[in-house]
């Protein structure tokens, strides 16, 4: 009876823990969900905040400088003089910036890789959180197998 009472025990101290755990883990994936909701939404309202990011890129790869040289290298072909005075002259085009549009794809994969992650602690945390009645019986009939194993001679 005795073994009974501690093994009763040992279930509820389990399933208190798997429950706090659980409420742990629902609780910082919801936060961590929120606050990806809002960094998209600010990245929405201001798109100019992925210029840092942008930035960071381009002095990392120099991706910029690199196109930027793709292009004076196809525009250094010399035009003859007819082509000259027939072409008016333009001002300076603005670049390509690849690492800013490459700057925004890798901010959205990151965004949805942490929310993605974020569903899955939330959904993990939910089920901790309910542990389950079954879980329970599974838990006490796997303490008395271990018992009764324990129990018999060899």
């Amino acid at each position: 009876m005795n073994q009974q009472q501690n093994s009763s025990q040992t279930t509820e101290v389990l399933a208190i823990i798997a429950r706090l755990l659980g409420m742990v883990m629902l609780i910082i994936g919801l936060v961590i969900g929120i606050k990806v909701i809002f960094e998209a939404w600010n990245l929405y309202d201001e798109p100019q905040r992925i210029e840092r990011f942008a930035e960071a890129i381009d002095e990392g790869s120099n991706l910029d400088k690199l196109l930027s040289s793709l292009q004076k290298q196809t525009a250094s072909t010399e035009p003859t003089s007819n082509e000259i005075s027939a072409t008016p002259s333009r001002p300076e085009q603005a670049s390509l910036r690849l690492s800013y549009f490459l700057a925004w794809i890798i901010a959205l994969l990151l965004l949805m890789v942490i929310g993605g992650l974020a569903a899955s602690a939330i959904r993990t945390g939910g089920q901790l959180a309910l542990y389950d009645l079954q879980v329970k019986r599974l838990a006490n009939e796997l303490i008395k197998q271990v018992q009764n194993s324990s129990q018999k001679p060899d």
